[in-house]
């Protein structure tokens, strides 16, 4: 009886990763550098907008 059950279980897995398999797909590959040269130019605009930001006051004061 033990045997069968086994059985059993064993071709019910193997069905089941099966069907899983149909499924599943690889993903893409992502490319790195996409969006990093657009990152890098949005940094720094913020950072020269930052600046110009706390010096002009300051400037402005002498």
């Amino acid at each position: 009886m033990k045997k069968n059950k086994k059985d059993m279980l064993d071709q019910d897995i193997s069905f089941r990763l099966h069907q899983e398999k149909k499924y599943v797909t690889d993903p893409e590959e992502k490319k790195e550098s996409t969006g990093k040269a657009t990152n890098i130019i949005i940094s720094v605009a913020i950072a020269v907008v930052v600046l110009i930001g706390i010096l002009y006051p300051l400037l402005r004061i002498l």
